[in-house]
């Protein structure tokens, strides 16, 4: 069963048709790069897989309890917090759970079962083996960081939460190459799915196993790397 399905999807930008009653299937475990000109709708296209913007018409469908982590091209960051509270936020509705259970607030039997169920009594834990992996200070300031490090917080934010599908736009931007292969590296190993927009055709060419074009409203679907679709 596919983990999100676009079926009939429409969606405009005032007279232009971003999307135009086309359809696409996300499955488990697949790495997909999403291509396309400038202007296309691909970062729309995107919020809408991670629930953040709506279709005009058409369907999306969720696999249920799917857990989804979307990281921005730009991502937005509390300047004032330590790169470990930065971090934490990505488990914001977990420790609000521990919250409710500590303060005996509702069914302490639901809440604890939720917090078993997600891992939640280590999540201090979790953040820092996070930030070890990847190679983050948790005390230094997020007003310090370059943009580089600050996408490696929007990243680890994302991946404590241990999704099932990572969204990324231009997760490539603001990375020397030594950060490229790491991050390369780092999506190869993730057991989950991943979506990513990306300019970068040789990261797509290490990185994902199939290409979607969104070309004219429509999404192209073609299996391999950047490199077999361009046979």
């Amino acid at each position: 069963m596919a983990l999100i399905t676009l079926q009939s999807a429409q969606l405009a930008f005032g007279d232009v048709a971003l999307l135009d009653r086309t359809a696409l299937s996300i499955e488990a475990g697949e790495r997909i790069g999403l291509i396309g000109r400038n202007g296309t709708g691909k970062s729309s296209l995107l919020k809408i897989l991670a629930g953040l913007e709506h279709l005009d018409d058409g369907v999306v469908q969720f696999q249920q309890g799917l857990n989804l982590a979307y990281v921005a091209q730009e991502p937005l960051l509390n300047a004032e917090l330590t790169v470990f509270d930065a971090v934490s936020e990505g488990l914001a509705s977990l420790k609000s759970v521990l919250e409710l259970y500590y303060a005996g607030d509702g069914d302490l039997d639901t809440l604890q079962n939720t917090i078993e169920l997600q891992d939640g009594w280590n999540w201090e834990q979790r953040v820092s083996e996070t930030l070890q992996r990847l190679r983050l200070d948790p005390d230094r300031s997020v007003s310090e960081l370059s943009g580089g490090m600050r996408k490696r917080v929007a990243l680890a934010q994302a991946l404590v939460s241990r999704p099932d599908i990572l969204l990324l736009d231009e997760p490539t931007n603001h990375l020397d190459m030594d950060a490229i292969v790491w991050l390369e590296e780092l999506l190869i190993g993730f057991k989950g799915s991943v979506v990513t927009i990306s300019h970068d055709r040789a990261f797509l060419n290490r990185v994902v196993t199939r290409i979607v074009e969104l070309d004219r409203g429509k999404l192209l679907s073609y299996p391999g790397n950047f490199e077999a679709y361009g046979l």
